[in-house]
């Protein structure tokens, strides 16, 4: 990357911005299971868009004479740890809405997991922002469905697919371990797609 730290955390402000400020509403105004259920949406909605901004900003192009994989670690440690900062905000927010409530703080830091994973392979191989970000969340919510279709195989068609977090009942439990292997298989191929563009730019000399 031949940006400093600094200077691309610097470029990712808009995005922060836009990622702290969405779910706030929902929190300041909504104070209700409902109001931090949306908070959660709107924290991952901003989480994702942080994540496609960057690597069509940054990582993409990115030039610097450096392994390709370093390179990509190094991106994904940099967008993670402002996304962590972000958290940590949001995270007090939501306690400060429900003190009782803990599992929405760390719903929203596993919304972390599948934004870093699965957006920069979209956003590489879209290269239209809106479209990564759009389809980033589809493919999470459509766990949903495979979880839900583990619960019917397990309890019949008639079962309940309430999804009940503490503790955490089959379907939570199938949609945690569908969007995680979902998660890994992007994060495999997203580094595999920056790798073939980070070649290609470097034999450029772009």
């Amino acid at each position: 990357m031949s940006k400093s730290t600094s200077e691309v955390l610097r470029s990712l402000a808009p995005a922060l911005l836009f990622c702290l400020l969405l779910p706030l509403p929902a929190i300041l105004l909504w104070h209700s299971h409902d109001g931090r259920f949306v908070a959660l949406c709107c924290f991952f909605v901003g989480s994702t868009s942080v994540v496609v901004w960057f690597f069509q900003k940054d990582i993409a192009h990115a030039t610097a004479p450096a392994p390709a994989a370093a390179v990509w670690h190094r991106g994904i440690a940099v967008v993670g740890v402002a996304l962590l900062a972000e958290w940590v905000v949001f995270a007090s927010c939501l306690v400060v809405n429900d003190p009782h409530d803990l599992v929405a703080p760390v719903l929203a830091l596993l919304t972390l997991i599948p934004a870093l994973c699965i957006a920069p392979y979209l956003t590489l191989s879209t290269r239209k922002p809106a479209a990564a970000t759009v389809l980033t969340l589809f493919l999470v919510g459509s766990m949903k469905l495979v979880a839900g279709s583990v619960n019917c195989l397990v309890y019949g068609w008639h079962a309940d697919t309430t999804m009940i977090w503490a503790p955490p009942n089959l379907i939570v439990s199938a949609f945690l371990v569908s969007s995680a292997i979902l998660s890994a298989s992007f994060y495999v191929a997203g580094a595999r797609k920056y790798r073939r563009i980070y070649v290609r730019s470097s034999a450029r000399g772009v």
